[in-house]
């Protein structure tokens, strides 16, 4: 794809020019910047909002963040983020996460930083992540003569300063937001001495055990499984998934731990989701339950999949990979738990900057890691090393420590996900050295990644949603 049809339609019957450059496919403005040889400063991005009078586009310079109650306060109206599945169905020619800052040509209304007014020249994606249209700044201006004006966002830079007066919440969540706020350095500390944090429910406390006894027995797992119907349940639905190739339908527990699982592996996944079902945040968001979820049960699937084409000798004990996957990401949902003002403000600049990688978006805004959250969380539970190891090592592509194959196999595939589902990994093309400290086929491991995806894509959907609630 290059510039997307009704763009170009767009642009020729305004009689504007503007230049084409052509780079290779990247996922965040400042690499594309740096791929088409200019200048992040002269990009510009537009950030879809909506609240219940409809969608709004705000177009900003692409290296300044939204103010939102600066924003809402200028319009009068009460906006959040634009749930993706929305965008969709506005931008069907667009590539996801690449939204033309043109609202005339999709009968949207826009808002318009008064920054822009002053680049000499404008660059942006224009559905693309492998192109740029570049043309004067006082031409795109003019293109925006209906959005409405104002001066709405601050410069990126900020973020390294926790200032209530750069970061600010959405008008629905308050004016003492912010006040909330514990200081970087008190967070860590209080998550770290993990105050408050739930203890684990009897369910997880007995598969903890049964999962660390030498021997465990198939009637021990189904007598604690069985009781909990939402748990049986999700052990159900994943057996059903097309990609495990089980040409029968598993109609009872017994039949899907024995007929497709296996013992191991079902101990294993009953134990994930047992754990982090205790657990609660927001439901909304990119950090939100529903898109925790979409994300976690596809990385399990996807890292227990991937663990298959290891070398048998270096294979993680069945359910391992699965497991590790799914829990890897509990530093949020310990955030959410513990520090609900730090993840609201967090979810929503995550929400209104989707080509900036979550990682870098954290230390910045609340000044601790969710790796770092996820592991004292894990090691607070007593769960096993290799998934504590995992938690803190599955954005350091260069660990090659102990039980670092589990944690490769995780950042593997958070980066395979970024393609198609949200993932907090910084690209959506793994670094080469993990192929090479796995011993894995670039190739292969693409055949098996589209069908994990594809094929069992109903079926992790619906346990996603079962999950979040």
């Amino acid at each position: 794809m290059q510039v997307t049809q009704r763009i170009e339609t767009y642009l020729k019957v305004q009689k504007v020019p503007y230049r084409l450059l052509t780079h290779p496919p990247t996922d965040t403005l400042e690499e594309a910047a740096a791929a088409a040889g200019v200048e992040l400063r002269q990009l510009v991005r537009a950030v879809m909002l909506e609240d219940d009078a409809g969608l709004v586009m705000a177009i900003l310079p692409a290296d300044y963040m939204v103010d939102f109650t600066v924003l809402n306060r200028l319009l009068g109206r009460t906006l959040q983020p634009a749930r993706r599945e929305r965008l969709a169905a506005v931008f069907p020619d667009c590539e996801p996460r690449s939204v033309p800052p043109l609202a005339e040509p999709y009968g949207l209304g826009a808002v318009m930083d008064e920054q822009i007014a002053l680049m000499p020249t404008v660059c942006f994606e224009p559905g693309s992540h492998a192109h740029l249209v570049c043309m004067e700044g006082a031409l795109f201006t003019w293109l925006q003569q209906d959005a409405q004006r104002g001066v709405f966002s601050h410069p990126s830079q900020a973020l390294a300063s926790r200032s209530i007066h750069t970061f600010t919440m959405p008008a629905a969540a308050g004016g003492n937001g912010l006040k909330k706020l514990h200081p970087a350095e008190n967070l860590a500390q209080r998550q770290h001495s993990l105050q408050g944090l739930p203890p684990l429910s009897d369910s997880s406390r007995r598969l903890l055990q049964l999962r660390n006894r030498p021997k465990p027995t198939l009637a021990e797992l189904m007598d604690i499984v069985t009781p909990d119907t939402v748990l049986a349940t999700q052990l159900l639905n994943y057996t059903r998934t097309a990609y495990h190739g089980y040409r029968g339908k598993a109609e009872t527990l017994h039949e899907a731990i024995t007929g497709v699982l296996g013992l191991d592996t079902a101990l294993h996944m009953a134990l994930g989701l047992s754990v982090a079902r205790t657990l609660r945040t927001p439901v909304d968001g990119p950090l939100g339950l529903h898109s925790y979820w979409q994300h976690t049960v596809r990385a399990a699937a996807l890292t227990e999949a991937l663990g298959t084409l290891l070398p048998a000798a270096n294979r993680p004990r069945p359910g391992l990979a699965y497991l590790a996957g799914l829990l890897h990401d509990i530093g949020f949902l310990a955030l959410g738990h513990r520090f609900k003002a730090e993840f609201f403000l967090l979810n929503k600049v995550i929400a209104a900057n989707p080509e900036v990688p979550a990682t870098l978006l954290e230390k910045r805004v609340i000044g601790v890691e969710h790796t770092q959250l996820g592991s004292w969380t894990l090691e607070h539970w007593a769960l096993p090393p290799e998934l504590i190891i995992t938690a803190r090592e599955h954005h350091n592509e260069y660990y090659r420590g102990e039980h670092a194959t589990l944690a490769n196999l995780v950042l593997l595939a958070e980066h395979l996900l970024k393609r198609t589902h949200f993932s907090d990994a910084a690209a959506a093309e793994p670094p080469p050295a993990i192929y090479t400290a796995l011993g894995l086929d670039k190739a292969r491991v693409g055949e098996l990644t589209a069908r994990v995806l594809e094929q069992g894509a109903a079926g992790l959907d619906d346990m996603a949603r079962a999950l979040a609630g």
